[in-house]
């Protein structure tokens, strides 16, 4: 699904556009031309789906160069294995969550947890991928003439990162599980969502203004994002909590 000139939604679960497998989060192909660079990896149960829906773009595959991961969870982070093998790719993930992903921790990427409580089926395997670079706040994630900025955003899990593009006529935010469309967010009865770090992600997106929007599941925003993160930091401010995806 083209989106932009040079962006596209490739894959798409359940709670999304139901366009690969179900468990599979929001995952975006971005590029100039020369290069691309997918945005978050999937569960990893239906690979050739995902594959097919990245060559329906028409962008050649030996010019997907990157594979940029905003969190471990199983949903956004266990497809990297295969990917970054069928396509050659350069890992990056945070600090924090890099060697999760590289040691498919079972405990750190809470897929022990969402396996009991029956996200995940009983038999579902996340594989572990080596992470080629982690990135921090502040970083700059170059692909092809386009510069990601890597933000910190913390709350729903560890170590959770969001990439920032400045397009000139307004800031595009890939924002992973930290904020939604309609001002929700997700929070889960794991180790690392912490309340308090949340708010504070919320009121630093605030202050971006962030125009359009790409979360890691649910509708993307084109226009207008600044108002749906308005929402999530009201209910902050008022001591409340924004609804939950």
């Amino acid at each position: 699904m083209k989106l932009r000139e040079g962006l596209w939604l490739v894959g798409s679960g359940q709670f999304g556009f139901e366009m690969t497998h179900r468990l599979d989060c929001n995952i975006y192909l971005i590029g100039d031309g020369d290069e691309y660079a997918l945005i978050d990896a999937g569960a990893g149960v239906d690979t050739e789906l995902l594959l097919s829906s990245i060559e329906s773009t028409g962008v050649p595959a030996s010019r997907i160069r990157k594979l940029l991961m905003t969190h471990a969870h199983a949903d956004h982070a266990a497809g990297a294995a295969a990917l970054r093998q069928r396509l050659d790719l350069w890992t990056i993930a945070s600090k924090d969550a890099g060697p999760w992903i590289e040691s498919a921790d079972i405990d750190r990427t809470s897929i022990g947890a969402a396996v009991f409580a029956g996200v995940y089926p009983p038999d579902y395997l996340y594989q572990p991928c080596p992470i080629d670079e982690t990135v921090s706040d502040g970083d700059i994630i170059e692909v092809g003439a386009l510069s990601l900025k890597v933000i910190e955003t913390p709350g729903h899990a560890r170590g959770h990162i969001s990439f920032a593009l400045d397009e000139g006529d307004g800031m595009s935010l890939f924002a992973g599980d930290a904020i939604f469309a309609g001002g929700k967010i997700v929070l889960q009865q794991i180790w690392d969502c912490e309340i308090d770090a949340y708010a504070r992600t919320i009121a630093r997106l605030n202050d971006l203004r962030i125009k359009r929007l790409y979360p890691g599941h649910g509708p993307f925003l084109l226009s207008a994002a600044d108002r749906h993160i308005a929402k999530a930091y009201d209910c902050f401010e008022k001591l409340e909590l924004p609804p939950n995806l």
